[in-house]
């Protein structure tokens, strides 16, 4: 069944999930109208997504050096906003991580109904400044899918593990963490907003997720249910459900890889990430800092 969302309601957006990858920037758009009921058929390959809110930082947790240990205490607000026609649509919300492995892109989706606003009905000058407004939804953000998304990504502000700041955010913006550490992402992979509304537009694009460590994306109002999965070039495979609790792996140079954590490594100015129970490649600390060896939940660093 879908959720019913009124426009100019506040909804509360909540994340479980223990990997949040020291938060990132995520986005939340729609794509429709769809028609008859029939969600499972949407998106089409010449859909639409308008982005009704995006927050740059802290998403889906604020203030985090890696990953967290217990439930999300976060919660995010955001509206249907004015310019959206009441109708059926397909809801997402897109991640884009500030610490991983390697450049990635997650989405989750929900079928919900969008319904009139509660307020009383709008005078004629109100109703002209409405439909202007429709034209002012970005579209969806794209990057981390090769061809797909043109060759965009943001390795290099995963390589200064930075929240990237998006090319286009749209009007609705928060910043849970400021905007001082932002990396101004230059390239969108969004083939609309590469080329304008071109007809080949694939509105599936395919998530880059890692087994058993991304977040379950919940809300007042939408829940959806997330599975995990692996990229190949042409489509996505799921291997199995998201799960918050650890998985203790046996690993080396350290005796135990705990899903999610990170690990400073022996030279103490690289860390890797156990995902799926083996570590990443290492990546370099922040330039000036240094790590102390061992896991946890988040990186113990210091100036070097």
């Amino acid at each position: 069944m879908p959720t019913v969302m009124a426009i100019g309601d506040e909804q509360t957006t909540t994340f479980s999930g223990n990997a949040v990858h020291g938060g990132g920037s995520c986005q939340l758009s729609l794509a429709g109208p769809v028609h008859n009921g029939s969600w499972a058929d949407y998106p089409l390959r010449n859909s639409n997504w308008k982005v009704i809110h995006s927050i740059e930082g802290g998403c889906p947790a604020r203030n985090q050096k890696g990953n967290i240990d217990g439930p999300n205490p976060n919660k995010y607000s955001f509206k249907i906003p004015e310019g959206i026609e009441p109708g059926d649509y397909i809801f997402s919300w897109t991640w884009l991580a500030r610490i991983g492995g390697e450049p990635e892109y997650y989405q989750n989706c929900a079928p919900v109904t969008v319904t009139p606003s509660k307020i009383k009905r709008k005078t004629k000058s109100e109703r002209r400044a409405y439909l202007a407004r429709r034209t002012e939804f970005p579209e969806l953000f794209m990057a981390n899918m090769g061809e797909v998304s043109g060759g965009c990504t943001t390795e290099d502000a995963l390589r200064e593990q930075l929240a990237i700041a998006f090319p286009d955010p749209g009007l609705s913006v928060d910043h849970p963490e400021g905007t001082a550490n932002l990396f101004k992402q230059q390239c969108d992979g969004n083939p609309r907003a590469r080329k304008g509304q071109g007809e080949n537009f694939e509105a599936k694009p395919t998530s880059t997720l890692t087994e058993g460590s991304s977040p379950v994306f919940s809300s007042t109002s939408a829940s959806v249910t997330s599975a995990s999965s692996t990229t190949s070039s042409s489509s996505a495979k799921v291997i199995s459900t998201l799960t918050s609790d650890p998985v203790v792996i046996t690993t080396s140079p350290f005796e135990t890889c705990i899903e999610g954590h990170l690990t400073c490594l022996e030279d103490s100015t690289h860390f890797a990430i156990c995902t799926g129970g083996q570590l990443t490649a290492p990546q370099p600390v922040p330039a000036g800092f240094k790590c102390r060896a061992g896991s946890s939940i988040g990186l113990d660093t210091y100036p070097a």
